[in-house]
């Protein structure tokens, strides 16, 4: 996908500071750079809003318990462990794996199918691939292991928390990373379906286009979406009772927080 996209950037990247009385946030570079080039377009105040309410969020909730929020995550990592899961010959978790994994995954409640082949229950399937796209699941001689850095992690849930925010934002400045924040922002400040129009037109304001000069448009951005929903509607209790709302928890608004700001000490 990123290679459909070109877009020169005459705008440096910084660590933007944003003050709240008392309290002084460092911007992701990636967001730095997203809202700097939005200035003074038609949609640049709409997103300095949603960024800013981001931006408080963490001082306005609870604490959150990192070990409940990540309960997911953390059963499937203590299952990768040791001599890992076992994999069919296709590559994919066998039956009793899928249900068990499912069993503990908010997206996958009220999932109205059955679940046998990993390859048909998409939400197990592409919340396991993202553990191993982000570097904490391998595949290894017909087995599903833990790498090195989540051995290291997955004992410590506060570590693997702030491991899952700093991977929601790809590191390398390219449509991926400028993608990846506008559709965090909106949805960290939705509840429920993010607008994907306006994330498309959002954007085509950055300056991100085809080759063709077309704009970008709603498959772009629900790749991106559906990517970071793997993740995020996994964080934290289910947040709507209906299987096919994508509400995040507070827990999930918090880690796109975490995510986009760092608390800097006064």
């Amino acid at each position: 996908m990123t290679s459909a996209f070109h877009r020169p950037r005459g705008v440096p990247r910084g660590d933007t500071p944003v003050h709240h009385r008392r309290v002084t946030w460092r911007l992701h570079p990636a967001l730095s750079d997203v809202l700097n080039t939005l200035d003074r377009t038609t949609v640049g105040t709409a997103f300095r809003d949603r960024a800013v309410e981001i931006s408080t969020s963490k001082v306005l909730s609870d604490p959150v318990d990192y070990g409940s929020a990540l309960a997911a995550h953390r059963w499937l990592l203590e299952r990768a462990d040791g001599d890992g899961l076992p994999l069919t010959a296709s590559g994919y978790l066998k039956p009793a794996d899928v249900q068990a994994l499912a069993a503990v995954m908010p997206t996958m409640q009220d999932w109205i199918h059955t679940m046998t082949r990993e390859i048909d229950v998409h939400p197990v399937l592409f919340f396991r691939d993202y553990l191993k796209q982000i570097g904490l699941l391998r595949k290894y001689k017909g087995m599903l292991r833990l790498t090195r850095t989540a051995r290291a992690l997955q004992a410590d849930p506060a570590r693997l928390w702030r491991y899952l925010a700093d991977a929601l934002v790809p590191d390398e400045p390219r449509f991926d990373a400028d993608a990846s924040v506008v559709v965090l922002v909106h949805m960290a400040t939705t509840d429920g379906d993010i607008d994907v129009n306006a994330v498309a037109r959002t954007l085509t304001e950055l300056g991100w286009a085809h080759r063709d000069g077309s704009g970008v448009g709603s498959g772009e951005v629900y790749g991106v979406w559906n990517d970071l929903w793997a993740v995020l509607g996994n964080v934290g209790e289910r947040a709507s009772a209906r299987h096919r709302d994508r509400v995040l928890s507070p827990a999930a608004r918090i880690l796109i927080n975490q995510a986009l700001f760092d608390e800097v000490a006064r």
